[in-house]
């Protein structure tokens, strides 16, 4: 019982919904996003990140999102219950296009918001309602309630990862080459050539200058204002604000991390899960205070899952069950952890790290519509590995929406928040109709019985063409993984 029970000392477990997510149907909504005027439906943008807005008074959260033709867009994801309709993915703000840019042209805007490729790319603060957009080696700070940029702070290399906003501590920025200490008093624009004379020399700015580049995810924790880096570098690096830039310690991981967050509960070493372990012994160990490190990383080509105690002394990597491709992103789920792997998976583990719960395809949902047309190997995604989308960040929706969830049984557990590789967005939920799925069914049944007998017949012959299409690419997909396997293909 004391190993089973996944919840800590004074922390409130909803255990139907707890099995709501461990056993109903997973379901995923892509939200549409906005197309350019006058083009093709089909033709949509490009999600470059993703945020959330919480307004913890109202208990209303927003999708913050930037697209590729330097636009920001707003979406209403309220959960859904009989008693508010909430947002149902409701579009309710845009900003012009190239905001992020200044640039007109969609096509030079898309070139300028993809070259980086940050995931960690978009930082909300709620409290303020302000956003913190990372486009190249510019940070872009913009007024969520007007759209507009407020100020702009340029960096001497590329923004690679931005820190979550905490109300007690400052931004935190990572470069390829550099940390830094984000203050919104300063917006002073310095010029790539003498930002980087600066650094050598030693800048004015308070910066912590790291000896391997590359860092993906950065992890600010309140409780004890630290500071934790990782990256393409194998080991987490340690800092805190009250003494930054000062490096105060490593944790040797061995991987090389895309994703860090952290479980608010004490690391609980495998040896304390052996059956001989005594149950006082247990739940000593659980009632200690601390907080657990989660990081997706990859090691050799496969991933792993790694949960370390803050202090270094102790920490346990899956490399063995985890994943056959790398791990991209992870967050704490309930009374689980959830992650996702190059190969389009979603993975929930108990928090020992080792026993799964379940796994999901995100590309089996994709497949039910034959009528899409894909890339050549979209097409068999939950079949052959590498071969789908994938999910690059996960964002965790807050169950309730109200102020008092005991009064509204109806509301949804708690979804995902889901940003692909393809650019797309996406709403996971468990069980029947997904919350954020709009009820169109009436206003489609109009809108099919007004269409002219032509106007049919061309939505079919389309309909008809995407799938021969779809087949054809399937067949030559298959051919081209074929040659691979025999060893004869020169790409």
């Amino acid at each position: 019982m004391a190993n089973w029970e996944p919840g800590f000392p004074g922390e409130r477990m909803e255990y139907y919904e707890e099995y709501i997510q461990r056993h109903a149907d997973v379901n995923i909504n892509w939200i549409d996003l906005p197309n350019e005027s006058g083009k093709d439906r089909r033709e949509m943008r490009e999600a470059t990140g993703v945020g959330l807005l919480s307004d913890g008074g109202s208990g209303s959260q927003h999708m913050i999102s930037p697209l590729d033709d330097g636009t920001i867009c707003i979406w209403d994801v309220t959960a859904r219950s009989t008693m508010d309709n909430g947002g149902s993915a409701r579009l309710v703000g845009q900003s012009v296009s190239g905001l992020l840019t200044g640039r007109a042209t969609p096509d030079r805007s898309h070139t300028i918001m993809t070259e980086t490729g940050a995931v960690e790319c978009v930082s909300i603060n709620s409290l303020l309602k302000r956003g913190y957009f990372a486009v190249q080696n510019t940070l872009q700070e913009v007024d969520l309630e007007t759209l507009q940029v407020s100020s702009t702070k340029k960096y001497p290399f590329p923004i690679t990862a931005l820190s979550s906003c905490q109300s007690d501590m400052p931004l935190t920025v990572g470069t390829h080459f550099t940390v830094h200490l984000h203050d919104p008093r300063e917006q002073t624009q310095l010029s790539n050539s003498s930002a980087s004379a600066e650094l050598i020399g030693g800048s004015v700015d308070s910066h912590a200058t790291l000896s391997q580049p590359g860092p993906l995810s950065i992890l600010n924790q309140e409780s004890d204002s630290s500071i934790w880096v990782a990256g393409r570098f194998t080991s987490l690096l340690h800092y805190d604000i009250r003494r930054f830039p000062r490096l105060l310690g490593t944790i040797h991981s061995g991987a090389r991390i895309a994703s860090l967050t952290s479980l608010p509960h004490p690391f609980i070493p495998r040896s304390m899960r052996n059956l001989d372990t005594p149950i006082s012994a247990l739940k000593s160990a659980r009632n200690t205070s601390g907080t657990t490190l989660l990081a997706a990383a990859e090691y050799k080509g496969k991933g792993s899952l790694e949960l370390h105690d803050p202090s270094g002394r102790q920490s346990y990597q899956n490399r063995q069950t985890a994943s056959a491709s790398k791990l991209l992103s992870v967050a704490p789920h309930g009374g689980r952890i959830v992650f996702s792997d190059g190969d389009g998976n979603l993975r929930w583990m108990e928090r020992d790290g080792t026993t799964l719960v379940r796994q999901y395809n995100i590309n089996s949902d994709m497949a039910k519509d034959d009528s899409t047309a894909g890339g050549i190997f979209a097409s068999t995604g939950s079949e052959m590995p590498g071969q789908g989308d994938i999910a690059q960040k996960i964002l965790p929706l807050r169950a309730h929406s109200g102020h008092n969830p005991s009064s509204r049984p109806d509301v949804p557990t708690e979804s995902l928040l889901l940003w692909s590789g393809d650019g797309r967005l996406g709403c996971l939920s468990f069980g029947g109709q997904n919350p954020l799925q709009p009820d169109d069914s009436w206003h489609d049944a109009v809108e099919e019985q007004v269409k002219t007998a032509e106007e049919r017949a061309k939505d079919d012959a389309e309909r008809q063409y995407d799938l021969r299409m779809r087949r054809a690419l399937e067949r030559n997909a298959d051919e081209v993984r074929f040659v691979r396997g025999l060893g004869m293909a020169s790409f």
